[in-house]
């Protein structure tokens, strides 16, 4: 029978078996332009353990037209 885990292992609070090196959450989230990717893993050395998270993006279609000097070009002044 396998095992299903509800949370992450912790060293102190729920210690994983001696032969679990990393595990690792992924999220994928609906934005209004794509995905949102999000990652949490957590790897195991001796009696310790480092976290690393990471957040994406994933645009499915086209991102709206940006304005402005962060863009690369002047705004458009009318009048």
């Amino acid at each position: 029978m396998t095992t299903h885990h509800v949370s992450l292992y912790h060293p102190k609070t729920n210690q994983p078996e001696s032969t679990v090196l990393k595990q690792e959450l992924v999220t994928y989230q609906q934005t209004p332009s794509g995905l949102k990717v999000t990652k949490l893993e957590r790897s195991f050395s001796n009696a310790d353990h480092l976290d690393n998270y990471t957040s994406e993006p994933i645009v499915l279609g086209s991102p709206p037209e940006q304005q402005g000097l962060l863009w690369g070009s002047l705004p458009n002044e009318e009048g």
